[in-house]
Parts: structure tokens; C-alpha cells; sequence
């Protein structure tokens, strides 16, 4: 059982000046109180992230692996589709803008997570996680 632990990736499409960016992840874990940071917009932490997310009739899943200069953490996450909603989310302004939104909160999976030694990756934790808030929708910004 971990203590002081937890970890989060978010993301989505975010703006600057009012331009939008490609799709883009943010990633954090506080493992042991250790603090691990893969957020893009860090340049000197250049972070590098790869996602992926697929959807069957009954499950949802997604594959992120992010580095930075110092670690790495590769998670494996499964959704059950029977527990989640499908939400059909309309903006206060009238417009739909989010497409094959789903939401969760029972997921399980693996996470990885590997620090940077000599320049190569050393396994520190392999993490089966449960309960894990699930979400997953693709904005169209038109």
C-alpha cells in the first residue's frame, strides 16, 4: 500500500493567445512524496508523452507513456463501459463541442514508473491501480 501517493494526467486541447494547440497531456505522481512532473509546458523538462486511446463494445483504454530528463511513467488503464455514463455535454452558450465523452470512476490498470539513471530508465514501481477516475472526449473547436 502506497502512502502520500496519488497521480493525475489531464488534458485536452489548450489555447494560447487564443490559438489552440494539438491535443496535449499533463502528467503528475507524488509516489512516496517523491514529486514526478510531465507537464509540456515545462520546456526545460522536456517532456515527451504518447497516448493512445481505444474503444470496443464493452471496455475503454488508454496507453500513456511520458519522459522527462529525470523519469518516465507508463500507465495502462482499462474502463468498464457498463459502470461509466456517456455524456452528451451542451455548453452553456447552446453549442456541442465535445464528441464520445465518457465518464468513470472504475478503472484499473498498471502504472510504471521509472527513474532516470546514467541515461537509462530504472524500474521504481510497477503499481496495480483501482478506482480510478476515467475520462475521455474529443473537443472539436469549431
Amino acid at each position: 500500500m502506497l502512502e502520500n501517493s496519488a497521480f493525475d494526467i489531464g488534458g485536452g486541447r489548450p489555447k494560447i493567445y487564443f490559438v489552440p494547440l494539438d491535443r496535449r497531456l499533463l502528467g503528475a505522481f507524488c509516489y512516496e512524496g517523491k514529486e514526478y512532473d510531465f507537464n509540456f509546458s515545462h520546456f526545460w523538462l522536456k517532456v515527451k508523452t504518447e497516448f493512445s486511446f481505444e474503444e470496443d463494445e464493452n471496455e475503454v483504454r488508454w496507453h500513456v507513456r511520458q519522459e522527462n530528463k529525470y523519469a518516465a511513467m507508463e500507465t495502462d488503464i482499462t474502463c468498464s463501459k457498463s459502470d461509466m455514463l456517456f455524456v452528451n455535454y451542451e455548453a452553456p452558450d447552446g453549442s456541442k463541442r465535445h464528441n464520445r465523452l465518457w465518464n468513470g470512476g472504475n478503472g484499473t490498470g498498471i502504472i510504471k514508473l521509472y527513474d532516470r539513471k546514467d541515461g537509462d530508465f530504472v524500474l521504481v514501481d510497477e503499481i496495480e491501480a483501482t478506482h480510478i477516475g476515467c475520462e475521455y472526449g474529443e473537443y472539436d473547436p469549431e
